[in-house]
């Protein structure tokens, strides 16, 4: 198949697009990885955040229900307190009015019972002192699973902001791929496209050089791989079976003239001279006729050769004169084809008498 420009610049084309393709999807594979890995230490972090969550929720629901116990008990002992300090100022107040009276039965069980209330209140006292230190141990244990919460929560926001930006990346890659891939494929097809023009155009090619070494007869072996070229004449040169190449040497060579009619052959690696060309009997007859034409004007003449027809690359030059080797009269014809025997002439020998060929044979010129 023959070069071709714009195939050759579409395959460039079509190069360096797959290049870029290949570039985008390499940076859009990289993108994916750091994705996934900010999707993986992001999901860690997500777990750690709620171990912390889970810890932290715990110890508040703990310390929900101990003051939550606790809270109740503490309003009891309020009460409890309040009640047996009254009790216990009222018993007092009865044991010191009892003494002023210089009763010291009464003053001394007055005051008994006065220490049974204020040691009632002193118990109640020092439990509400009790519980109120578990509801602080309980809120200092929950405290203390905050800063674990805190530092976690900012661990994934800090997890989630740099997935958010790796996730943002890659799809930015991802854009820019299927953006490279559209155009890959455009150039692809436009690279197929002509690729199949130019092949259907080598095809027809190849058909047309196929008909004309058929028609000029070339064997069928090398039929499909010849090489034609046209001459300013019009004539049509056919070569065939050269070493490496068509018209390589050795290289066979066929011609046809304007109107398509054989006017040289010669097969790979047979000789070249005059005997290839193809020999036209009417043209012959024709110059046979204009020799015996000549003859007949002047039957004496034994000067130079004249000229006595001429169509187009093609001329007859005639002189007649006694022939030695047959003992007759006879007319020396030269012909001059410039076209199918460059360098060659054809020296005819024609009898006067009946116009038959009595020498035949293809020179060089000098």
């Amino acid at each position: 198949m023959a070069r071709d420009a714009e195939l050759d610049r579409l395959k460039t084309a079509q190069n360096n697009a797959f290049q870029r393709k290949q570039n985008a999807h390499e940076a859009q594979q990289r993108a994916w990885e750091q994705r996934s890995s900010a999707r993986e230490t992001l999901n860690r972090a997500h777990e750690e955040k709620q171990r912390a969550y889970s810890a932290q929720d715990a110890s508040w629901q703990d310390y929900q229900r101990v003051k939550s116990h606790n809270d109740s008990r503490i309003d009891s002992l309020d009460t409890q307190q309040e009640n047996a300090y009254q009790e216990m100022k009222r018993a007092f107040d009865n044991a010191s009015s009892a003494h002023d009276r210089r009763d010291g039965a009464s003053a001394r069980a007055y005051a008994d019972e006065g220490h049974r209330h204020k040691a009632v209140a002193q118990g109640a006292v020092s439990e509400r002192r009790r519980l109120v230190e578990e509801n602080k141990a309980a809120r200092a244990t929950h405290e203390a699973t905050k800063p674990a919460f805190q530092r976690a929560k900012d661990q994934f926001n800090g997890a989630k902001r740099d997935f958010d930006h790796a996730k943002s990346e890659h799809e930015k890659k991802q854009a820019e791929f299927k953006r490279a891939k559209a155009d890959f494929d455009q150039a692809a097809k436009a690279f197929k496209d002509r690729l199949e023009k130019v092949r259907a155009e080598s095809n027809r090619r190849k058909d047309d050089k196929r008909a004309i070494a058929e028609q000029a007869g070339v064997p069928f072996q090398y039929r499909d791989n010849v090489w034609i070229s046209k001459d300013t004449d019009g004539n049509t040169n056919i070569y065939f079976g050269g070493v490496g190449k068509a018209n390589g040497p050795g290289h066979g060579h066929y011609v046809l003239d304007r109107y398509g009619k054989v006017t040289y052959k010669r097969d790979p690696f047979d000789p070249h001279g005059g005997h290839n060309f193809e020999r036209d009997p009417e043209v012959e007859r024709k110059l046979a006729a204009v020799a015996l034409e000549a003859f007949r004007r002047d039957r004496s003449s034994t000067g130079p050769r004249q000229v006595q027809y001429h169509d187009g690359p093609v001329t007859v030059k005639v002189r007649s004169g006694f022939h030695r080797d047959t003992g007759t009269i006879a007319t020396d014809v030269i012909v001059i084809d410039r076209v199918n025997s460059p360098g060659e002439h054809l020296h005819l020998i024609l009898s006067e008498h009946d116009g038959q060929v009595l020498f035949s044979e293809w020179r060089k010129d000098h």
